[in-house]
């Protein structure tokens, strides 16, 4: 299972992004999801979040949640290309959609622009090429987003309550907030046997004051078993940042990663490291 922290952009300065995505990455974890801010002005606004991460990362997954907005997905496809490109094909791009219609057309418009290809795009609210009348001197049918993203088939997961069904429409992961089993058994009954290949991510919150991070463990384990999460997206209740944020990161890379990859660890194992924990623990502050 990958493991992956999430970090709210309105609460971190954005000169201390690129720091935060270090940490994760100096972990050992395997990804970490800028959320864009409730109102964002820009929807590109955690690409370049994302893209400031390209320096002091080298493996480290980074995703980028946005919002579908009035804006125009032509700005979002060229933005997100260059993250990508940054980052050396790392980027995942999240887009968020309550309403069907919109989150379908943004999503179709963002799968034609990352194939590299010339495409025109009619929907209900965009058509690209515009066909302005500045344009009848030299007008174009089609049009090609450049760059071109540096991933083959660069990641594109969808949030918020018409997810699920435009997930399904264009065979894409939908990123799970609350139950996965039911959302799971909608894709699967639409793609059958194509489901396979998607990755099943979800966002979970962890306080590390409540629950201790072997209980996690044994909560993530049970929905991996259950309806096959792979992708562990993970809200800590902890300022981002903070000695207690950097501790509990250091127990999902020690405690919690282990007792997930695999269904059964080595007899006295588990004793020994929570012996190691008790005998060194990790500094917190309250």
């Amino acid at each position: 299972m990958r493991i992956g922290v999430t970090v709210p952009l309105g609460t971190v300065p954005p000169a201390e992004v690129a720091g935060v995505a270090a940490a994760v990455e100096a972990a050992a974890l395997d990804l970490v999801w800028l959320d864009a801010a409730d109102g964002q002005e820009s929807p590109e606004a955690a690409l370049v979040a994302a893209a400031s991460c390209a320096e002091g990362t080298r493996t480290l997954l980074v995703g980028a949640g946005t919002s579908v907005t009035g804006h125009n997905p032509l700005y979002l496809a060229e933005e997100r290309h260059v993250a990508d490109q940054l980052l050396g094909g790392r980027l995942v791009l999240g887009l968020r959609g309550d309403d069907y219609d919109r989150l379908s057309e943004w999503t179709g418009f963002l799968l034609s622009a990352a194939a590299n290809v010339p495409f025109f795009h009619r929907g209900a609210e965009h058509a690209v090429p515009a066909g302005l009348p500045q344009h009848t001197v030299n007008p174009e049918q089609r049009v090609r987003v450049m760059p071109a993203p540096q991933s083959l088939e660069p990641p594109l997961w969808l949030l918020g309550d018409a997810a699920t069904p435009v997930a399904a429409q264009y065979a894409l992961s939908p990123v799970v907030e609350r139950d996965g089993s039911a959302v799971w058994r909608r894709v699967a009954d639409r793609l059958g046997s194509a489901a396979r290949r998607l990755r099943r991510p979800a966002f979970r919150a962890w306080d590390p004051g409540r629950e201790d991070a072997a209980a996690l463990a044994t909560r993530l384990r049970a929905e991996r078993d259950d309806w096959g999460l792979d992708t562990a997206l993970l809200r800590l209740d902890l300022a981002t940042g903070s000695a207690a944020w950097r501790a509990a990161v250091a127990d999902l890379a020690s405690v919690v990663r282990p007792r997930l990859q695999q269904d059964r660890l080595p007899a006295g194992l588990e004793e020994l490291w929570d012996a190691e924990r008790r005998a060194h623990p990790c500094p917190r502050v309250e």
